[in-house]
């Protein structure tokens, strides 16, 4: 298993911290979120704690796509000649957006093991295996992002673009969460398209989440511009106040939203969803900007190294929570019974181990390249030789 920080690695050129802060914390908030939607009791779902933590915890997937399209922009801006070229660069950054999609379908492989696959396997298993995830929808999105740019050629045209699909995208989502797409596309297609087969994890369709990837490349193409020109303080203050306008327009339309959509489904597809919670992640990466530049943040930062590494760390803390060890999973051996002590726990236990993983795979990385190398192809052999030879569940 490889590494590539959810595409944002930029090496040899220093790193802008504000992101992997903002990244770091997506992920460290993810991992409770994990832990508990997959281990809280029934019981406590009614609680208003429950309802504010729920809240919260719905702050993660658009501050960790949103994240992913800000890094993006900021590798392009330093790539762009490079990405305009049908030269190795662009090859390799391809490679890495197709490898995030690959990791996301491993994820939700639905046996791990080749017999199953072929005799066991259920057509249900099957439409939850092309379920978009946000791994998916953020390396389709980024892939589509760099056809367009070969297509447009300059920047500002590509961000130009951008800026209309990051308004379209949501306007167009309640429309394509009432059609059913499985009867129009293949599956693997029509699951980027929306979730409404799956009513209890929608998933991540590109209709409205890919607005989040394509407003953070807008945003970080003209933060580069600022601070080119000195005035990113200035263009961060702007984005307060944007982000102020985004919340106060989401709560004044919600009532037209609720009756201009034929199907309308607030947490899922509405575009008031998508401006409340791109305001609230608008203001969280302005304020993690004055905070680096105020504070700095420290080489040794437990968040920025979590940020650096969220691939990995995204993967494994899924993999321990919810796969398969023989016939023992944690999840179900739960079998959601944890109180509010019992999640904080389990939270505390897999993020010291995830940020433990990210302190080694990152020293691994940078300090021992062909130490990393083996061991990617040596996880590599031995999920391949498990997948064809293991024995199962």
């Amino acid at each position: 298993m490889t590494a590539p920080a959810l595409p944002s690695s930029i090496p040899k050129t220093k790193r802008i911290e504000f992101i992997d802060l903002l990244r770091g914390w997506a992920v460290l908030v993810m991992i409770e979120t994990h832990v508990m939607n997959g281990t809280v009791s029934a019981a406590l779902r009614s609680d208003v704690a429950f309802s504010w933590i729920t809240f919260i915890n719905g702050l993660v997937a658009p501050s960790f796509t949103f994240a992913a399209g800000l890094a993006y922009a900021v590798a392009t801006q330093r790539k762009i000649h490079d990405y305009l070229a049908f030269g190795k660069p662009l090859l390799l950054n391809l490679r890495r957006l197709l490898f995030v999609v690959m990791i996301g379908y491993l994820l939700h492989i639905p046996k791990f093991n080749l017999h199953q696959i072929l005799y066991e396997t259920s057509e249900r298993d099957w439409q939850t295996f092309f379920q978009a995830d946000v791994l998916q929808c953020i390396g389709v999105s980024l892939l589509i992002v760099q056809a367009m740019l070969l297509l447009l050629r300059t920047e500002p045209r590509l961000y130009r673009v951008l800026l209309v699909l990051a308004l379209v995208v949501p306007f167009a989502s309640p429309i394509m969460w009432g059609i059913d797409w499985r009867q129009h596309l293949p599956l693997p297609i029509a699951g980027y398209m929306n979730g409404m087969h799956f009513p209890h994890f929608p998933g991540f369709p590109l209709f409205p989440w890919s607005a989040f990837i394509f407003a953070g490349a807008v945003v970080g193409y003209h933060y580069i511009e600022a601070k080119q020109k000195g005035t990113e303080i200035r263009y961060f203050v702007k984005l307060i106040v944007l982000s102020g306008a985004l919340i106060v327009l989401a709560h004044l339309t919600e009532p037209l939203a609720a009756r201009l959509y034929p199907v309308y489904d607030y947490g899922r597809s509405s575009p008031n969803f998508f401006f409340l919670r791109l305001g609230i992640v608008l203001t969280v990466c302005a304020l993690l900007f004055f905070y680096e530049r105020r504070r700095a943040v420290s080489p040794t930062s437990i968040i920025t190294l979590v940020g650096r590494e969220s691939l990995i760390v995204y993967a494994v803390h899924l993999f321990l929570l919810y796969g398969n060890f023989g016939k023992f999973n944690v999840v179900k051996a739960v079998n959601h019974s944890f109180d509010y002590l019992h999640v904080a726990l389990g939270t505390l236990v897999l993020t010291v181990l995830m940020i433990a993983l990210a302190y080694v795979w990152g020293k691994v990385r940078v300090m021992y390249p062909r130490v990393k190398q083996s061991l990617q192809w040596g996880i590599a052999a031995a999920f391949t030789l498990v997948f064809f030879f293991g024995p199962g569940e």
